[in-house]
């Protein structure tokens, strides 16, 4: 079990957000990596997507894109996708999510998710994501 403190000594079980994400969201596989990470205000998930639903999505709006283009549209919309789950967050974390591997052979995408206590900034929680970014995968 990994848990976190927020605020006002807040504690957050970082396996309960794992449940509520997983039931609210249809991602191919969550991975719960807070523990990992060694911070107490800090929730870390590994989110993969299968990009199949996506890619079709995406050629059905009709627009004829390369290879690359196709592949810059899947990142962004995953990225989207994961950052829904900030919706699913409890009250004073503040979020961020980014698309970081793309594996055709696969069929899937693979992002971060990063919620972290508010009162720490934006600039802080951006310097952890990309710090985590060099250590996954």
């Amino acid at each position: 079990m990994s848990y976190i403190v927020i605020g006002d000594n807040i504690v957050i079980d970082s396996n309960e957000v794992l449940k509520t994400i997983e039931a609210e969201f249809d991602f191919k596989e969550v991975k719960n990596i807070t523990k990992g990470s060694n911070r107490d205000d800090t929730l870390i998930y590994q989110v993969t997507h299968d990009i199949n639903p996506i890619k079709e999505e995406i050629e059905s709006l009709g627009e004829t894109l390369s290879e690359e283009e196709l592949v810059e549209e899947l990142m962004a919309t995953t990225d989207e996708y994961t950052m829904y789950i900030e919706d699913v967050m409890p009250e004073g974390l503040i979020c961020h999510g980014y698309s970081y591997h793309y594996d055709e052979g696969l069929g899937e995408i693979k992002s971060i998710f990063v919620a972290m206590d508010e009162q720490v900034g934006e600039k802080r929680l951006i310097d952890i994501v990309n710090r985590i970014l060099k250590s996954v995968d």
